[in-house]
């Protein structure tokens, strides 16, 4: 899609948010309502429209191109093989992780062994799985979409469970920042439920929170992991206690 189309369409979702039709539009231009239309149709703003269009919308160029880009397909998953090549290669794996936290290029090469070269390279094959749309000069656009997932049981997740996991846990959570919560209880189906959307909410709010922050200089946000789960589990030392798995085991004895 055309940059200039992109733009058009998210001045039309900007106007729709904002309560603004294309009469009232019309209005505060100065202009007919017909021609307004016009405008939208064909696509056709001049440098000064554009300029009063978001003084109105009290929007600069930046916030119209972060609406566009949100309304692009983006990228919901990447093959198994793109993902055992991210695990394969731990400088592949860091310079993605990096760029979706919203990293600077020239803020990976400075923080991590990685030449200007080697740089490009990996910022290319990011592009070709299509995690990434590399720019002139370096430059680095996100097409992954909000929903993005790794695939069930994949490269990723085996990878998460095998050391990610491990070395998170791995800790006191008492260093300043830190928390863990785990709760025992008994809940009806209705009550997971409610408590599995308080969670989402949770879940919402981290992304929310990441995106609003994306701007502000690397040095001043800080690597963090949130982990949340929920399930129907029994310890197994608990298991082997119930009647049911005594009259089991006397059956197999």
């Amino acid at each position: 899609m055309a940059r200039s189309k992109q733009i058009v369409d998210a001045i039309k979702v900007t106007l729709k948010q904002q309560g603004f039709t294309y009469r009232a539009l019309a209005e505060k231009l100065d202009v007919s309502e017909s021609t307004v239309k016009q405008m939208f149709a064909n696509s056709n703003f001049s440098l000064n429209r554009l300029d009063a269009i978001c003084e109105l919308l009290k929007v600069d160029i930046n916030a119209l191109l972060e609406v566009s880009e949100s309304l692009e397909d983006r990228v919901t998953s990447i093959s198994l093989e793109q993902e055992q090549a991210l695990i394969e290669d731990p400088k592949l794996l860091v310079v993605a992780y990096c760029l979706v936290n919203h990293w600077k290029v020239e803020e990976i090469v400075m923080r991590y062994d990685i030449g200007d070269t080697e740089i490009i390279t990996l910022l290319a094959r990011l592009d070709k799985m299509r995690l990434i749309e590399l720019q002139p000069n370096n430059r680095v656009r996100l097409l992954m979409a909000n929903n993005f997932s790794w695939n069930p049981n994949g490269p990723i997740e085996k990878y998460f469970r095998s050391t990610i996991q491990t070395e998170f846990f791995n800790t006191s959570f008492e260093e300043s920042g830190a928390l863990r919560v785990v709760k025992n209880g008994v809940l009806t189906s209705k009550g997971q439920a409610d408590l599995r959307n308080r969670l989402k909410m949770i879940d919402s709010l981290f992304d929310e929170l990441s995106e609003q922050e994306r701007k502000i200089p690397i040095s001043e946000r800080h690597g963090v992991t949130m982990i949340l789960a929920i399930r129907n589990w029994h310890l197994s030392a608990f298991s082997d206690l119930e009647r049911d798995q005594k009259v089991t085991k006397s059956k197999l004895t």
